[in-house]
């Protein structure tokens, strides 16, 4: 049989190599969705695996609905002073930023030793970068490996490694959803992963409270360039009215995309002293992380964000001008 990821695997095997007899931190990035919580989980316990003491910090609390992830409560909310002298592997994160603003600041002079990610604006920033444009999410990376070494992992990690998976393919319907992808996911069952699981506790948990705020993002929803990019906003007081919180707009970017005749879906959330963007692309040659990455934002071809100090309305009109011409180009070509 062939390796899922013949380039990386030996790279991973080498790396856990070097860390052997340290003790080592996995991170992910800020607001952390099923593909960053699924790969410092796993991440952490592929590395227990092969000898490393492993233990997974992150600047945020989790989504609830990812708490069904056994370990998922071993993930601590990181305190940089605890971590002096501990190398950081760095899991689904586009660049050293993407772990928070003060976070970012707090391990300026941590060794970063690994960087394991999937996003095509990916800076290298690391010691050792292991990245993958090309893989659908950080947990195909982490599972073909996995698999490459014929790790005896259990039922805990291949349900970590399958929530990253069908979390960042849009439950298997996004571009980069391959055959290695379906390949990789049919081992991970194999080994204990729960599909019926997974769709239960992801998309079939929904709060009333969460349907409120939906409603509202729902009724804001307006049409820019000629009905091509659809955007919908959440003011602070929706959080505060609905007693909701930042999480619980996860997704809710994806109905403005769903649109008939939209290229590009905008989420805009008001927040405190920041305002954060969210875009999906229908087409790759749209490069939304193009876009974002002109006000400090970044991520994939199809779905970028963006953390601004800009006011709501003044960023919106600044990524609409910035999109303006990408939908007019690839309309003409539709």
């Amino acid at each position: 049989m062939s390796e899922y990821f013949p380039k990386l695997t030996p790279r991973f095997n080498e790396l856990a190599d070097n860390l052997n007899g340290q003790r080592v931190c996995v991170i992910g990035h800020a607001r952390p969705d099923g593909d960053c919580i699924g790969s410092q989980l796993a991440a952490t316990g592929m590395l227990t695996l092969m000898g490393i003491e492993a233990f997974a910090v992150n600047a945020d609390r989790m989504p609830k609905p990812l708490g069904y992830l056994d370990g998922s409560d071993s993930i601590e909310i990181i305190d940089p002073q605890a971590l002096d002298g501990i190398p950081i592997v760095y899991v689904d994160c586009a660049d050293e930023r993407r772990v928070g603003p003060k976070t970012s600041i707090a391990l300026e002079k941590h060794r970063r030793i690994a960087n394991i990610d999937h996003h095509i604006s990916n800076t290298n920033f690391a010691e050792e970068n292991l990245v993958d444009s090309g893989a659908s999410a950080t947990c195909e990376i982490l599972a073909g490996i996995a698999l490459d070494l014929d790790l005896e992992f259990d039922a805990s990690i291949a349900q970590a490694l399958y929530t990253g998976i069908v979390t960042d393919t849009g439950r298997f319907s996004y571009a980069a959803t391959s055959s290695r992808v379906f390949a990789i996911c049919s081992e991970l069952v194999d080994r204990g992963a729960s599909p019926q699981s997974a769709a239960e506790h992801l998309f079939e948990n929904d709060t009333l409270p969460r349907l409120k705020l939906l409603e509202r993002f729902l009724a804001s929803l307006a049409f820019e360039c000629d009905g091509k990019v659809c955007v919908g906003e959440i003011r602070q007081k929706d959080f505060v009215d609905t007693g909701t919180a930042y999480p619980d707009t996860e997704g809710f970017v994806d109905y403005a995309r769903s649109v008939d005749g939209v290229l590009v879906g905008m989420l805009l959330e008001e927040r405190k002293g920041t305002t954060k963007c969210s875009l999906r692309a229908q087409r790759s040659e749209l490069r939304v992380d193009q876009v974002a990455a002109q006000f400090g934002g970044g991520g994939h071809a199809c779905a970028a964000a963006v953390s601004s100090g800009l006011r709501l309305n003044e960023l919106k009109r600044g990524l609409i001008e910035a999109l303006a011409e990408r939908v007019k180009e690839a309309s003409s070509k539709a």
